[in-house]
């Protein structure tokens, strides 16, 4: 389980989050939704430990991550997958090399026979051996996303992250990317954390689904409370209107 209590993060004049409180169940698939820039990347750094806040705290089980040192951080990291927005490929690495990357610190137990887990591991995510030696230059956008999937599970982790999983792809791609989390859930039992501003990809994947606006936690429901909410914050969201609380300063063409 997580939990993330009072969590408030700025940069510079930049407050981006004002005391986010958000519990995560043990085995869920939780959608954290929010518009560009409301900072559900930074929400999920802060889990993971790769920021530190300004205020709060965040536990992962019994370990509170904001205070840990580096060396005990470390351990609870290694419970973690993190799959990018980009994906964040290594161009000079092959397929194989990428997937495998980490294995020799985090898993060195199964760095032993890392082709095996490489070709385990693809096919979880729907690819071929023959993929295994291609460098990232020559895949498509969704073959990128899934090789990238296929690192993040490569070490067995216990919790996934997901930054913007669908973000660039086609409508195709995207469900292709959608159905891979719910089987990996499902496979793999991982407790699983997707940031995205995709609604029918938050509809499709999420046991509950939260709303992130002006820095904290709005709602928190099933897909089910969400599509049939009166909240006017959250129904001009996941509708996509321009008519609401949610103001959009438009510049006209002259």
């Amino acid at each position: 389980m997580i939990r993330i209590n009072g969590l408030e993060k700025s940069f510079g004049k930049n407050h981006v989050l004002r005391g986010v409180n958000l519990e995560i169940k043990d085995g869920e698939t939780i959608t954290v939704m929010g518009g560009s820039g409301t900072g559900k990347s930074v929400l999920i750094k802060h889990i993971v430990g790769l920021l530190k806040p300004d205020k709060g705290r965040i536990f992962v089980d019994d370990a509170e991550v904001t205070k840990l040192k580096e060396e005990n951080l470390f351990q609870v990291q290694k419970r973690f997958g993190y799959l990018f927005q980009g994906a964040a490929l290594f161009d000079s690495l092959t397929v194989g090399e990428n997937v495998a990357f980490g294995l020799h610190n985090l898993r060195p137990d199964l760095a032993k026979h890392w082709k095996d887990v490489v070709a385990e591991k693809l096919s979880l995510v729907g690819l071929g051996p023959d993929v295994s030696n291609l460098k990232p230059a020559e895949l498509s956008g969704g073959m990128k996303k899934r090789v990238a999937l296929a690192r993040a599970i490569a070490y067995e982790p216990d919790y996934v992250l997901y930054d913007e999983p669908t973000t660039g792809l086609d409508p195709i791609m995207s469900d292709v990317i959608n159905e891979l989390i719910l089987a990996l859930q499902k496979k793999l039992k991982v407790t699983s954390v997707v940031v995205t501003h995709d609604m029918k990809s938050a509809y499709k994947v999420s046991n509950r689904i939260a709303m992130l606006y002006q820095g904290k936690i709005v709602a928190v429901g099933t897909p089910e409370q969400i599509q049939k909410t009166t909240d006017p914050l959250v129904k001009q969201f996941t509708t996509g209107s321009s008519e609401g609380p949610i103001k959009m300063q438009v510049k006209a063409f002259e």
